[in-house]
């Protein structure tokens, strides 16, 4: 049994397919690739891709410095689309070796007349992959990702390459390009070094492999495994005693480093040894851009890790604090079954389209789907075994650390603010290798024709089947609502104003629209057109009058953007709620954005470390008033802070901003913010931002404005088109628009101009996903309009029939059928409304209803 694969015979067919599989990825990862931003960190990553900026810790370098050259050679096409495409090319590169090391694994069991059959396997695998769903919604956006799977399957192709050339760890420069690759993809995402022990084990099997049966050799291995990990244990107490999280990690690297030179210096030259760290240094090399492009303090500034002490923090990422595998976040039960498994379940064959295509229960459709990729990865697995132990234990050796080890080194919490499928891609990858030798297992078990036949048609066309039921929800090529999100929150605002944010999704789209150009974006500055729909009493505002200090300020933030941005509404300063918990940021506001910020650099810098900072987190020991100066005493206003209330950095950093800033710049707050920090009783809404303004209330709106916004500023492309494919979470943003324009329906309605109220409902119900909830208000709406005026008897009961219709098992709308039809004496349209309610409603109520209308007609008929 060969522990190495074999060189292939027709290599040049090799080579074409291999090739053949790049382009036709490449070429439906063009055909769906997004033209601009997508949501989460695509908008950062293009960002700091177009401007050389510092995206979040650990800053992936490479991959920045990649964005930034494809950026520079764009020949007029927008930085994001090439940006956009930089994945698209990684990830169909990352196919293509997902083919080439395919193929490897079948050549050590095949004949050379059945190379076909490995070739079969690669494009299988390939195909699979390509069009997974996370490895595909990879591929058409701005993610380290695609870099990542790129680097991964290279890696894997290059060590089966050097153990079919190897003997006795002759090749050593193989192994070396492969570290080098390594930390280089280091630069692109941490993870790179996952399967890093899978090599290992791969390198070292064909000399461990005659020891296997040997008891000794066992107690060895266990020894040392436990070992290591009494090593990372101890130096991980020391390290959180001596303020070095990250020891633990680096003594843990070397005691393994130690235990491999003990065993391999005769068989590894020194000058190998040597060269190993050389190149490992040049890949990690990437890094000192971090170092030095924040000293240049671009736009994006992450973290500002422009000295020794802030780049080791912010590269081994201490403001997201200490983790360790060791301390569960999450049980592993829940993290393989709530997490891992249940991402693998969404990756092959989207049960909701295919449900619609042959009409069967999607729960049906997904119990098969998932059955066809569990049945065939385990025959797939087991068929590898049979023909090749060594093939199967370097294979699996590669899944297992993906997959169980990733998980639990990964140690996700049960509280993720998002889903990340994304770490696990590799495993999943590397699953699709067994599925299409499953496949090709299964045609070898079946021996007559016929059904073999059927049974190989069958096979060879789910992967077809796989693509086309995910090609619809992958389609970004005409889908522009990240941006229009980004460009509507800026556009809100009156000229140089201060906007609060919350997270990623307000605050990337922004950036990125403030930072890039971008042909498909529209800028706007208010003052607009007054929308002449409702008559509207507008409250007075807060008076802005800068003062030159303030001028010079925004000024100087101006010439700063001017030189850095390229986009729109660059007269905005952004400020990110949970970026205001670190010095930098708070920094950089003051100095780069035109915030004025009236603290001692002492109290930023000391800000989580010193009590006796003015930012440092405390309790509010009793009621404490609080009041805010305006440009006149008519817009001065108290907030109170209730004893027992926590005061974050990031809470004494808005106030201490609203403090130096109200009455010289508008302020706002971006209505995804979940708290105003005391302020929200002083929030005037008008649209997707709700203004600082000086009168108290609840459900305060500029109707003006909101409707202005709403109705004439705001873009919503692709929002109504049901071609283009909205996920979950671009449905849960899209709820801000409709409550916008519930607001405003919401006024009309207290006008009672049920016209107007009735219209803005049902447009807002257009950016809801969950409309029935708000169908009986919808209902009752045209209830209130149908009994308002009696006189005009179409309109009456066109409205009447429409409330029945979103709302036909309220009973209060039988006696309201009844009553209008009485007093219009419009019995047969009573009636056919009755009969709209049939099967909704209680039948005997129903038939009570019904007589009553039929006696009226009978006596209105004697009449």
């Amino acid at each position: 049994m060969l522990y190495k694969p074999k060189e292939l015979v027709n290599k040049k067919m090799n080579l074409l397919i291999g090739v053949g599989v790049f382009l036709f990825s490449l070429l439906i990862y063009y055909l769906t690739l997004a033209r601009s931003l997508s949501f989460w960190d695509a908008g950062e990553y293009i960002t700091c891709g177009s401007i050389l900026g510092i995206p979040h810790p650990p800053g992936n370098p490479f991959y920045i410095l990649l964005g930034r050259f494809f950026a520079i050679f764009s020949f007029g096409i927008p930085h994001a689309q090439v940006i956009n495409f930089l994945s698209s090319l990684f990830s169909a590169l990352a196919i293509m070796f997902t083919y080439f090391f395919s193929v490897k694994f079948v050549s050590m069991w095949i004949k050379p007349k059945e190379e076909y059959k490995a070739f079969l396997v690669g494009i299988g695998a390939a195909v699979y992959t390509a069009f997974s769903f996370t490895f595909w919604t990879n591929a058409i956006e701005a993610e380290v990702y695609s870099g990542l799977a790129f680097i991964i399957n290279l890696i894997v192709w290059l060590t089966m390459i050097w153990l079919q050339k190897s003997e006795k760890l002759s090749h050593q420069n193989i192994l070396l390009l492969i570290i080098y690759i390594f930390f280089l993809g280091f630069g692109i995402h941490q993870t790179s070094l996952q399967i890093a022990p899978a090599v290992l084990f791969i390198i070292t099997y064909p000399m461990l492999k005659d020891h296997f049966k040997e008891s000794k050799f066992w107690g060895k291995i266990v020894g040392y495994l436990v070992g290591i990990i009494l090593i990372y244990v101890i130096f991980n107490q020391i390290g959180e005693e001596a303020q070095l999280p990250a020891l633990a990690k680096y003594m843990f690297a070397l005691a393994f480093i130690a235990i491999l030179y003990y065993y391999l210096h005769e068989q590894v030259s020194n000058k190998a040894w040597i060269l190993a760290l050389v190149f490992f240094a040049i890949g990690l090399s990437t890094h000192i851009f971090l170092l030095i492009r924040s000293e240049f303090r671009p736009f994006i500034n992450e973290g500002h890790p422009h000295n020794i002490e802030l780049f080791t923090d912010y590269v081994l990422r201490r403001q997201y604090g200490p983790t360790s595998m060791f301390e569960r976040r999450a049980s592993f039960f829940y993290q393989m079954k709530d997490q891992f498994l249940t991402y693998f379940s969404w990756q092959f064959f989207h049960a909701e389209t295919i449900a619609r295509w042959f009409k069967a229960p999607v729960q049906f459709i997904n119990t098969i789907g998932n059955f066809l990729v569990l049945f065939l990865g385990i025959i797939g697995g087991w068929f590898q075994y049979k023909k090749n132990k060594h093939s199967f234990a370097y294979f699996f050796a590669f899944f297992f650390m993906s997959s169980i080890a990733m998980i639990y080194v990964m140690n996700l919490s049960d509280a993720e603010v998002r889903v990340r499928d994304y770490f696990f891609t590799t495993a999943y990858n590397f699953w699709t290798f067994w599925m299409a030798l499953g496949s090709l297992a299964l045609i070898e078990l079946i021996k007559p024709k016929l059904p073999k036949i059927i049974l190989a048609i069958f096979l060879i066309a789910l992967p077809v089947v796989n693509l086309a039921s995910q090609y619809f929800i992958h389609d970004r090529s005409r889908e522009l609502i990240a941006l229009d999100y980004g460009q509507n929150i800026l556009n809100s605002l009156d000229e140089n104003a201060i906007v609060f944010t919350n997270g990623d999704n307000d605050t990337f789209p922004v950036w990125y629209a403030q930072a890039v150009y971008d042909p498909f974006a529209k800028e706007h500055i208010h003052p607009a057109q007054i929308s002449d729909t409702i008559s509207i009493n507008v409250k007075d505002q807060p008076l802005i009058q800068p003062t030159e200090t303030t001028k010079k300020i925004i000024k100087k933030a101006m010439d700063y953007k001017n030189e850095q941005c390229s986009g729109i509404r660059k007269d905005v300063t952004v400020a990110n709620l949970s970026l205001l918990n670190t010095p930098w940021y708070i920094k950089q506001l003051r100095d780069l954005e035109g915030v004025e910020f009236n603290l001692a650099e002492s109290h930023i810098d000391l800000c989580q470390e010193n009590p006796s900072s003015a930012l440092y987190p405390r309790p509010v020991r009793d009621d404490k008033q609080l009041t805010i100066k305006g440009a006149t005493p008519a817009d001065d206003f108290t907030v109170t802070f209730k004893k027992g209330e926590v005061l974050y950095v990031k809470d004494l950093a808005v106030i201490q901003i609203i403090k130096d800033n109200y009455g010289k710049r508008p302020i706002y707050f971006a209505v995804t913010t979940p708290d105003a920090i005391g302020f929200e009783q002083h929030l005037q809404n008008e649209g997707m931002v709700d203004r600082l303004v000086p009168t108290k209330g609840k459900n305060q709106f500029n109707m003006q404005r909101l409707i202005t916004n709403i109705d004439s500023v705001y873009s919503y492309r692709g929002i109504n088109d049901d071609s283009i494919y909205k996920d979950r979470n671009m449905k849960r943003l899209l709820n801000n628009y409709g409550a916008a324009f519930m607001r405003t329906s919401q006024f009309a309605h207290y006008q009672k101009d049920y016209d107007i109220a009735i219209k803005y409902m049902k447009k807002a119900l257009d950016f809801i996903e969950t409309k029935h909830r708000f169908y009986p208000s919808l209902s009752k709406l045209y209830l209130e309009a149908s009994t308002s005026d009696l006189e005009n008897i179409d309109k009456t009961f066109e409205y009447l029939k429409q409330a029945v219709y979103y709302d036909r098992d309220n009973r209060n709308l039988l006696s309201a059928v009844y009553m209008i039809a009485e007093k219009t004496e419009e019995i047969e349209r009573g009636l056919a409304l009755l009969e709209m309610m049939e099967g909704y409603q209680d039948s005997t109520l129903i038939e009570n209803f019904r007589r009553r209308l039929l006696n009226l007609q009978s006596t209105n008929d004697e009449n």
